[in-house]
């Protein structure tokens, strides 16, 4: 697969174009790439990573441990084991329905 200069949107985002031949079975039409940027800027949208970011960063300027490293790798575990549990408590609401 190749990239066209000819094949490129207002954006300039380029369009993958094949250079195989088509066969029985393969999808005709050409894949388009979405801008990187904005497929960037929707994922840390989605998953709340500038809000993570935050929350942790602001515990620890107001901690201030002696291993950051350490107190961040607890918060994110923090995290995680709390998106578990709420996960559990939904899934449990959804089986007494």
């Amino acid at each position: 697969m190749h990239t066209s200069d000819s094949t490129q949107d207002a954006s300039n985002t380029p369009v993958a174009v094949s250079s195989a031949p088509e066969t029985a079975g393969e999808i005709s039409e050409p894949e388009i790439f979405e801008n990187a940027y904005q497929v960037s800027i929707d994922y840390v949208d989605k998953h709340k990573i500038l809000e993570i970011f935050q929350e942790i960063t602001e515990k620890l300027v107001y901690h201030k441990p002696d291993d950051p490293l350490q107190f961040i790798l607890l918060e994110v575990q923090s995290m995680i084991d709390a998106r578990q549990a709420e996960t559990e408590t939904i899934s449990e609401e959804n089986k007494d329905v």
